[in-house]
């Protein structure tokens, strides 16, 4: 039994965490339609420009497959390391991940707590996301499981007691909400559970100008930064301090 064990750990000591690929359905479907396209649009008997508009689409698609993918594999775990450098943190802050998925941002501030905790919270999709057990194995691989913390639970609720959190951060989540009204309920219980002086940093692709509206009516001094060109598609941060 014990060198079943050991026979386990040293298959797993090399391993480094895995945080997948964002909208892997959208990723798939551009990258197989988009050769789909261009192979459509030399078939025999389609008018010209039919054929140019197939070519033109499928092109598109192909380029936006491949600039996801290199956005999801490089360009946002440099926007993640930088934006959590960012907070300065001291190491001994609580700090919570809204929508943590697999655990990249999670566990990047995890790296920053050696006297404190991260705790993230997701309703953990399946199909994207594969279920909180993969943030925990992430965190195991990254040696860093004692300092984390997942909960299961709807960001428009958040299950914890007002001021709780030193800094609050989430990373291309908030925008999946279907409605306007239930972003900014997001929103507003991220600045409840922040505690006074507490940091909160937003990253996502779109409805950024709302969260940042959102921040300084619940009275958080605000700024939000120019696109980050290094994921595609572009995001912004929006980067707050509660009064």
């Amino acid at each position: 039994m014990l060198d079943n064990i050991r026979g386990v750990e040293r298959k797993h000591a090399n391993s480094k965490p895995h945080f997948g690929i964002d909208a892997p359905g959208l990723v798939l479907g551009f990258a197989a339609g988009g050769p789909l396209l261009l192979l459509a649009s030399l078939l025999h008997g389609v008018v010209p420009p039919l054929a140019w508009t197939m070519r033109c689409t499928g092109l598109v698609m192909c380029g936006e497959a491949i600039l996801m993918t290199l956005g999801s594999l490089h360009g946002k775990r440099r926007v993640v390391r930088d934006m959590i450098d960012s907070l300065q943190l001291h190491g001994d802050e609580q700090v919570l991940d809204v929508g943590c998925g697999r655990g990249l941002l999670l566990l990047a501030a995890a790296r920053h707590l050696p006297r404190g905790r991260a705790t993230g919270i997701d309703l953990w999709s399946t199909r994207d996301q594969g279920g909180n057990a993969v943030a925990q194995r992430n965190a195991w691989l990254a040696g860093v499981a004692g300092r984390v913390r997942t909960d299961t639970g709807d960001m428009r609720h958040l299950p914890y007691a007002d001021a709780s959190f030193d800094v609050v951060v989430s990373g291309l989540a908030i925008h999946n909400l279907p409605t306007e009204t239930e972003r900014e309920q997001a929103v507003r219980e991220i600045a409840r559970v922040l505690k006074p002086g507490g940091q909160v940093a937003l990253l996502d692709v779109r409805c950024t100008a709302l969260y940042a509206q959102t921040l300084r009516e619940a009275g958080l001094d605000v700024r939000r930064s120019w696109p980050e060109f290094r994921m595609f598609p572009w995001a912004r941060i929006v980067r707050g301090r509660k009064g």
